[in-house]
């Protein structure tokens, strides 16, 4: 499925000469020009996460130095566009660290964070909430008493579309204990739930083993959880094995229930069966459809005597919870199309995207290229090329899948001169889309890139760029058309003066959605807001009509449905008799016009009635 040809360049502020833009969207915009949130300032700490629901709403957090101390701050995202940041750490007077941001449907928001309370005093997880039509958070409450001091936590934070929230994050107890191997620390996973009005910390930490020391955290293994529609979870974390080489486990959460742990990267070496591979993933990432698909993808690591001496990529899928083979992981596959022996051109990040009919995408760095590779649990397919060429630096790729390869995806680029920016991509089921380079209006490298996803191909993503005093936290978005549905219409003829005809709800993220409804072309009915629409029939008129509806967002994009078939018969057969002669036989004829166009005559329901009290 080859991407779309790139047809004219885009002017950025920088100047980004030899990237290009492409437009082959549907009528509108879907990829929206970057907003600055905040700065150029040299106060600007961080960008920490991004965050969308499924109605497209959403938000990110980042660090700022105010007065001296660093504290949190959130925009939201809403039909509006981007809204100017808020402090959410009111009323604490210390500094604060690791936020985490998740989003639910209506624009619920919910952000965690640690704070600190000075030496030789335990931090703690704080959390605050922006409920459904909220326009402030309420105020700070307590998650996790005792975080330690709160280093490497690396937490992933997330909300289902009904609100409720998990959070993982790692506690490190000890990192200079002299039992511990080098390059080890004494640490583990925990995991809190939000139902809806206050945390719970799950019991035991979800690690396989707790008392097994692990590598030290960063950014590239820290825990990962993803909610699925239904309110449940998956958490996934890199962790030793009694060997004391790092594998990818996970667990599904049911409610506030852990299932089991599964192993996602194997131990085995996959080009050599029978051999154990002895090195472990250094990055993975994390992945859940709207019905509980999982899909982790992870870089893996080279070991001595292994079939491979390079780097190497692999996603392996957990089957929806709806599937009788939802308890195991299927089996990995290879997505750095680099040969059994892995890359040359060096490996960089690999994330994925993951749909409920178990169909994934994975965006994987391969030097200064992006690569896109689809796959399923049985095969991998071609590769494509995300970027445009041109770029000097490592892309960091994300992508955010929906329903039947619709994606948003998201990479870091940079000229030789130095112009930097950040390329989007929004593509259709069709393979149609558009392309954009965004950038702010001070320049500078791109330091940070975050995405997240609706789960119907919308996407939020937010970048830091500049250094010093140039350094700005910006956003955009891609938007999606409405996904595909259909619309009903009565199977029989319809013989009375009204006909209701509904449609199922078109699934969007972005805005709101109005529909359209077309009889044979004709316009009966613009900006409908329900589902539903009642017409007259003799306005339509006799026959067989087609019936289209079109689903079109708050950026005009369209999607019809496939035509559907409203017969209407208004007019009553026709009777005639005749009598020859003076004949006592009666012929009735009943006719109702050409077959098929019309509903024709139930011989057997018709009667004659001869005014005598009898009837034939």
């Amino acid at each position: 499925m080859p991407l779309p040809t790139p047809v004219r360049l885009l002017a950025l502020a920088a100047s980004l000469a030899g990237f290009t833009t492409l437009a082959v969207a549907p009528a509108g915009a879907s990829i929206a020009d970057a907003t600055a949130i905040d700065g150029p300032s040299a106060d600007i700490i961080a960008l920490d996460g991004v965050a969308m629901a499924e109605d497209g709403t959403g938000g990110l957090v980042y660090r700022k130095r105010v007065a001296g101390r660093t504290n949190v701050f959130v925009s939201r995202f809403t039909a509006q566009g981007w809204q100017p940041p808020r402090r959410v750490d009111v009323g604490q007077a210390f500094n604060s660290s690791w936020p985490a941001i998740g989003a639910g449907n209506g624009g619920r928001l919910v952000v965690t964070w640690v704070h600190e309370f000075g030496a030789n005093v335990q931090n703690r997880m704080y959390s605050a909430v922006l409920g459904p039509g909220a326009t402030r958070f309420q105020d700070p409450v307590a998650v996790d008493l005792d975080v330690r001091e709160g280093l490497d936590a690396y937490p992933s934070l997330s909300m289902s579309r009904g609100g409720a929230a998990y959070l993982t994050y790692r506690v490190v107890y000890s990192s200079q204990d002299p039992n511990l191997p080098p390059g080890f620390v004494d640490a583990d996973v925990r995991l809190a739930r939000f139902a809806g009005s206050f945390w719970s910390v799950f019991g035991q930490p979800v690690d396989r083993n707790p008392v097994q020391p692990v590598r030290t955290p960063t950014a590239l293994n820290g825990p990962r959880v993803a909610t699925d529609a239904a309110g449940n979870a998956v958490v996934a974390w890199t962790e030793p094995d009694d060997e004391l080489i790092d594998r990818v486990y996970a667990r599904r959460i049911f409610g506030a229930t852990p299932g089991f742990v599964l192993q996602a990267s194997p131990g085995g070496d996959p080009g050599a069966e029978g051999r154990p591979l002895r090195a472990g993933p250094d990055q993975f990432d994390l992945a859940l459809s709207p019905f509980g698909e999982a899909a982790i993808a992870y870089r893996q690591l080279p070991a001595s005597g292994a079939s491979f001496t390079r780097p190497r990529a692999y996603v392996n899928l957990l089957p929806s919870v709806f599937s009788e083979k939802a308890g195991a992981f299927v089996g990995i596959k290879a997505v750095d199309t680099g040969g059994a022996d892995g890359p040359t051109d060096g490996l960089g990040t690999v994330r994925v995207g993951v749909d409920d009919q178990g169909g994934f995408t994975a965006a994987v760095g391969r030097g200064v290229a992006g690569l896109l590779v689809p796959g399923d649990e049985l095969s991998v397919g071609e590769p494509e090329r995300l970027d445009e060429g041109g770029s000097v630096t490592p892309p960091d790729p994300f992508v955010e899948r929906g329903p039947d390869g619709a994606l948003a995806a998201s990479y870091s680029l940079s000229d030789a001169a130095g112009a930097a920016g950040v390329g989007l991509l929004q593509r259709n089921p069709e393979a149609t889309g558009e392309r954009k380079v965004v950038a702010t209006e001070s320049g500078g490298p791109v330091s940070t890139l975050l995405s997240d996803g609706s789960g119907l191909g919308d996407a939020a993503i937010a970048f830091l760029q500049g250094e010093e005093a140039l350094t700005t936290i910006a956003a955009t978005s891609v938007d999606a058309p409405p996904g595909g549905f259909s619309v009903a219409t009565p199977p029989e003829f319809v013989r009375t003066r009204q006909v209701e005809l509904t449609w199922d709800e078109a699934p969007a993220g972005v805005g709101a959605v109005r529909y359209e409804l077309l009889i044979d072309g004709q316009d009966f009915g613009k900006q409908i807001k329900g589902l539903e629409r009642t017409v007259s029939a003799r306005e339509v008129g006799d026959g067989d009509h087609e019936v289209v509806v079109a689903a079109v967002d708050a950026g005009g994009q369209r999607t019809r449905t496939e035509a559907a078939s409203l017969k209407i018969d208004l007019e009553a057969p026709r009777v005639r008799l005749t009598a020859p002669g003076r004949s006592r036989r009666a012929t009735v004829r009943l006719a109702d016009g050409t077959p098929g166009e019309v509903s024709g005559v139930a011989a057997s329901r018709s009667t004659v009635a001869w005014g005598d009290g009898r009837r034939a």
